[in-house]
């Protein structure tokens, strides 16, 4: 039984999450002896860890922002949606699978000390799955034990409150931290201890700006506390923050290079700032195909001109892009904001010059807005983060796979957390923190700017003060295109950032583009969409927030109620 468990774990871990093949049914094991020994608990757990999606995807991932277009608007933004078919099933599998772990255990006959890592692993792992289940369908049932069919009473639970639901995950992550292991004992591709207190920074900064920013709307919470997530998410990340444990940010003192490095390592097991990523082994058929997106086929992928304007520039102050591009275009303009603007800036996208694959000597000559549908850039900002110019990959079509890891946490999130956090509890701006981003990159300290000044400004659809607003302005650079913007805009009830509005780009050179004369706004910027989405995007704030119930679940089970708006 442990060789046919471990074959299936060989298979699984080295797999992506698009080459995933379902593991054998564990939940299906009912010999008593199989929880026996600790070898049989991590067998068991490590059938979770393909969950973390592949790095491809991630970049997918910010395609339903205002950060970044992919091909055609998304239903999304665009309030297209509609309601979600089918049933949970699916969705509540692995949770099943987690609280069977839950139930058998304790009949493990190994020392604490040899599977307490385990145990940890499971209590992270439902609250990741939960976690999922909470930022798509808000209030949802908890369940801490395994369901079966003859279960009716459990299976007509209605709907619990998000902060049942948020309150458990939390209390879950606090069991995780408990029990897991440190990083530097388990490595960072494993779930360890400071993973966990980052993660939780993570749920309990949403869960606070949920229910605080979603209050009186229909998407609010009866007798919700904003403030106690706040404390928690502060709480957690003072904990990583103290010096007990071995983590800061990357940095070799290369104030130009080390931000844009530290997302195409292959192998990130000793970057310190990395607290849990995906690794990736394409000689074992597991590979990913991040340097294709990035260096060879751009898949319809281009960087908005919102998220391009919100940095600053070099000397950390205001910068009037729409005035340079009124006389700066096409590739003179990516050289200019480059050469100008936070290196942030030249490291997520690609500019003029940049060595694109070291092996087949190709460099970035600009832009393919008039690509066909593999190498189309609507934007003209062509996305370069996670780039790694020396793999092997590079240069490359997607037939050769890379490696480069996928961060799953990072310690940069934590201090943005952090510095978000304490704001929104103490209305205090965390200047030593935010001055730690801004150091490795070698920005001026974090100051206020006046919003009435800020050409570039944003309209978050309620009163926001000066503080707060750079504060959201650094994550947004700081965390741009890692797939959490969504959940950021989501958090915020901030739908006004791109609702009405198109995803423009660049101000294109009509002398180089003639053709183009027909794709640019009043101001020349490049509107690819001017005609697909004449008025903008169309989020519907009064149903888009969260999905849809599966309509068999509402069928099945009569208890449960349908989301606002659907």
């Amino acid at each position: 039984m442990k060789r046919i468990l471990l074959s299936i774990f060989l298979l699984g871990a080295f797999c992506s999450c698009e080459d995933f093949i379902d593991l054998q049914p564990l939940d299906q094991v009912t010999m008593d002896d199989y929880w026996s020994t600790a070898t049989e608990l991590e067998y068991y757990t490590r059938q979770f860890y393909p969950a973390f999606c592949s790095q491809s995807q991630m970049l997918d991932m910010a395609f339903d922002s205002d950060d970044m277009i992919n091909g055609s608007p998304s239903v999304i933004l665009d309030g297209t949606r509609t309601k979600t078919t089918g049933s949970w099933m699916g969705e509540w599998a692995n949770i099943r699978k987690v609280n069977l772990f839950f139930e058998n255990y304790s009949k493990c006959e190994s020392a604490y000390k040899d599977y307490k890592q385990y145990l940890g692993e499971a209590y992270f792992f439902r609250a990741w799955f939960y976690f999922d289940l909470l930022k798509k369908y808000g209030d949802i049932p908890w369940y801490s034990k395994v369901i079966e069919l003859e279960d009716q009473e459990a299976l007509m639970h209605p709907r619990d409150s998000r902060i049942l639901i948020a309150d458990s995950i939390i209390s879950d992550l606090d069991n995780a931290i408990a029990h897991l292991n440190l990083r530097k004992d388990v490595g960072n591709n494993r779930i360890n201890k400071e993973a966990a207190l980052a993660f939780k920074t993570r749920v309990a900064l949403y869960e606070g700006s949920w229910q605080k920013y979603h209050a009186n709307t229909a998407f609010g919470t009866s007798d919700a506390d904003p403030n106690k997530y706040f404390r928690a998410c502060i709480e957690a990340a003072e904990e990583l923050m103290r010096g007990d444990y071995q983590v800061g940010l990357y940095s070799t003192g290369n104030t130009e290079d080390d931000y844009f490095h530290l997302f195409g390592f292959d192998n990130m097991s000793d970057v310190n700032e990395v607290l849990l990523y995906k690794a990736f082994n394409a000689t074992e058929g597991a590979g990913n195909k991040t340097q294709s997106y990035v260096t060879y086929n751009n898949e319809s992928k281009g960087i908005t001109w919102d998220l391009v304007t919100s940095y600053l520039d070099k000397n950390g102050d205001l910068y009037d892009y729409l005035n340079v591009a009124e006389s700066v275009k096409g590739n003179d303009f990516l050289t200019k904001i480059a050469e100008d603007c936070d290196p942030r800036l030249k490291s997520t996208i690609w500019i003029p010059g940049d060595l694109m694959a070291a092996e087949t000597g190709a460099y970035f000559t600009g832009p393919t807005i008039d690509g066909g549908a593999l190498q189309l850039c609507t934007t003209g900002f062509q996305v370069k983060k996670t780039a790694n110019p020396e793999s092997q990959a590079a240069g490359r079509s997607w037939e050769v796979q890379s490696e480069t890891g996928l961060i799953i946490l990072r310690y940069g999130e934590v201090l943005l957390n952090y510095a978000e956090a304490k704001y929104e509890l103490d209305k205090v701006v965390s200047y030593d923190v935010l001055n730690l981003l801004r150091q490795r990159v070698g920005m001026p300290d974090f100051k206020i700017h006046s919003q009435s000044l800020d050409k570039n400004w944003v309209d978050y659809g309620y009163p926001v003060s000066d503080e707060l607003y750079e504060i959201r302005r650094e994550r947004r650079v700081e965390l741009a295109l890692e797939g959490q913007r969504d959940e950021d805009y989501m958090r915020w009830a901030a739908c006004a950032l791109f609702k009405n509005k198109r995803p423009k780009g660049y101000p294109v050179d009509l002398n180089q583009y003639p053709d183009f004369a027909s794709k640019v706004d009043e101001n020349g910027l490049l509107d690819y969409f001017k005609t697909v989405i004449p008025d903008g995007y169309q989020f519907r704030e009064n149903q888009d927030y969260l999905w849809s119930i599966p309509q068999d679940e509402l069928t099945l089970n009569p208890n449960l109620k349908q989301n606002p708006g659907w």
